[in-house]
């Protein structure tokens, strides 16, 4: 073999191993840019007076009530069971080694700024974020988004712009409504076990001093932002990958990976930041 061959079998080796670390690098940098249109796009949608006609109000009340209100005893029975898991063991084992006054750090840590997003956020993903990829998913493989297309309805107004803004509504309120009945939950249990426990004005105004500013943006940023990008990436799954939305069998499982992922790289981001 001369050295020419072996430097060219060399080169196309080389050439392989790149090209198999580029090409899922490019697919997936591809991807970021269309999930990151796609949210501009419902950005500038949204603030339009003449995007929000009869057909999308309407759209968006019944998305509200699906991701927020149907959600709502769900959140609320998770928020009772992490408030009887955490908030009152926090206070049971720090009050019985004399140690009160950390209770609220504790809690300002742990579950303000990531197990009440996280875990909305995953209620949230589960009843919204799976109904969206398989009724889009169902309108795809029907033709019915192609229809309003020839028609001269954007389906980005009608179907995917009431779809994000309510799931992030419903993240930012839900989040919120998590941590104030956990931490009720969990005052209460604390509080029929020893009942000289903190009062639950103490108690609050405790949590509510460790928070500091940077965590009363980040509790409600998180909501918002968990909300809303888990919607978007379930959209932009079945607009950006059609062939991917006529195989319902791998539509739901990919779309749930990507859609958990999402919410944890969100959460991350923002924890890291704020």
């Amino acid at each position: 073999m001369s050295l020419a061959a072996a430097g060219s079998r060399k080169l196309a080796w080389v050439r392989d191993r790149l090209a198999a670390v580029g090409e899922p690098t490019v697919d997936a940098a591809r991807w970021l840019a269309f999930v990151a249109g796609l949210g501009a796009a419902v950005t500038a949608h949204a603030f339009r007076a003449t995007s929000w006609r009869r057909p999308v109000r309407d759209s968006f009340r019944h998305a509200v009530y699906d991701a927020g209100v149907r959600a709502l005893p769900s959140v609320l029975v998770a928020a009772v069971l992490v408030g009887l898991g955490m908030v009152f063991q926090a206070l049971y084992w720090l009050g019985t080694f004399g140690q009160e006054s950390l209770v609220g750090p504790l809690l300002t840590t742990v579950l303000v700024r990531e197990v009440a997003p996280i875990v909305v956020g995953l209620l949230v993903l589960g009843r919204s974020g799976t109904a969206t990829l398989i009724a889009l998913g169902t309108l795809s493989r029907g033709g019915q988004i192609a229809a309003l297309d020839a028609q001269g309805i954007d389906p980005l107004s009608l179907l995917v712009m009431p779809r994000v803004l309510a799931s992030a509504v419903a993240g930012v309120t839900l989040t919120i409504l998590f941590v104030a009945t956990a931490l009720i939950a969990g005052w209460g249990a604390a509080l029929a076990i020893s009942p000289a426990e903190l009062s639950l004005f103490d108690f609050l105004d405790n949590v509510l001093r460790a928070m500091g500013p940077s965590n009363f943006i980040l509790l409600p940023l998180k909501g918002l932002m968990i909300g809303l990008v888990v919607s978007l990436v379930a959209c932009a799954i079945v607009f950006g990958a059609p062939a991917l939305a006529l195989r319902p069998t791998q539509l739901v499982p990919q779309g749930f990976a990507l859609m958990v992922l999402a919410a944890l790289a969100v959460s991350g981001i923002i924890s890291m930041v704020l």
